[in-house]
């Protein structure tokens, strides 16, 4: 049990009572005592006024420092990972690992924490990112935090992540204690990568590239105008992989019925056919020059303005 309370300082306020859910404390003879069914929240830890109930250090949490896993020379999340590890005063040190064979990936990468006593362990949340992290959680026993676009260390030593949630419109925020986490980020621009490459075993045979799926088939569709300037069209498709979409050319949609559950059209003005044609999606942003395109009346989100600016900001929010 991480929680401790320092009797010194200890005044007996029972507002460390009043804050915990869990009926985890109590006040006896004037002084807290923290109960064997405390989930460490930190809650108490927020509430005391002077200060006397102690919980793990965001360094003794991540085991000292937070482990970098990518799978090539560059990287969309080791600068989001720096400046975590800035805030939070601890080391981060960086992989990289053939992510071929995810279970032999996912062992290399469970002797490395181990050996380092590492206890936060962050993988991009693209490509075999996710399937990896899920055989790390599993195989640490930790906890997952998974399709994060930001995340930091709190005073209690839990990690704290931003989680994209309804085709990545909206954001909530998710917690754990202190204690093993792996947490998978959503990439950004990729930057260079020293990542220390990590012996995965020899790579399975490769037969092949498999079919990518069909597009109908698709949860998150990005629809790019023909139209588009090139530093939209790089923006677009960007915000495709950011999103892990599926891309399409939004001349071609008509009479091809979609139902993702988040299109994004880009510089589309789309038309009575087009609409018709995505009609099943669950949410539809939009980014259009003029307010009155007929996609605005099929739209949940509109914006409206210069579409090069509106797609890097769009892409800067990811």
């Amino acid at each position: 049990m991480p929680v401790t309370v320092d009797l010194e300082k200890c005044i007996g306020s029972r507002d460390c009572l009043n804050a915990c859910a869990f009926n985890a404390i109590d006040v006896i003879d004037g002084k807290a005592v923290i109960y064997e069914n405390c989930v460490d929240c930190d809650a108490c830890v927020r509430a005391c006024p002077t200060h006397a109930i102690i919980s793990a250090t965001p360094a003794e949490a991540a085991g000292g420092a937070i482990l970098v896993v990518d799978f090539a020379e560059r990287s969309g999340i080791n600068p989001i990972v720096d400046r975590t590890a800035r805030r939070a005063n601890a080391n981060a040190a960086g992989v990289r690992v053939d992510p071929t064979d995810a279970g032999a990936a996912s062992t290399a990468i469970i002797q490395e924490a181990q050996t380092n006593e590492t206890g936060l362990i962050v993988l991009p949340h693209d490509g075999a990112g996710s399937a990896v992290a899920a055989r790390v959680a599993a195989g640490l026993n930790a906890a997952l935090l998974s399709g994060c676009s930001d995340f930091t260390v709190d005073d209690a030593g839990g990690v704290r992540a931003t989680r994209l949630r309804y085709g990545g419109i909206v954001k909530t925020s998710s917690r754990t204690g202190p204690g093993k986490t792996v947490v998978t980020l959503v990439p950004r621009g990729p930057a260079q990568f020293a990542g220390r490459p990590l012996d995965a075993g020899a790579p399975a045979e490769r037969i092949g590239d498999a079919p990518s799926p069909p597009v109908e088939l698709a949860r998150i569709v990005v629809a790019l105008s023909p139209d588009l300037p090139p530093e939209a069209l790089e923006a677009g498709r960007a915000i495709a992989r950011a999103l892990g979409a599926e891309t399409i050319d939004a001349t071609a949609l008509p009479g091809n019925a979609l139902s993702p559950e988040l299109y994004v059209a880009i510089g589309v003005a789309g038309s009575t056919e087009h609409n018709a044609a995505i009609s099943g999606a669950g949410t539809v942003v939009a980014l259009v020059a003029d307010a009155n395109a007929p996609i605005a009346q099929a739209a949940d989100y509109l914006l409206v303005g210069d579409v090069s600016a509106q797609a890097k900001a769009l892409l800067s929010a990811l």
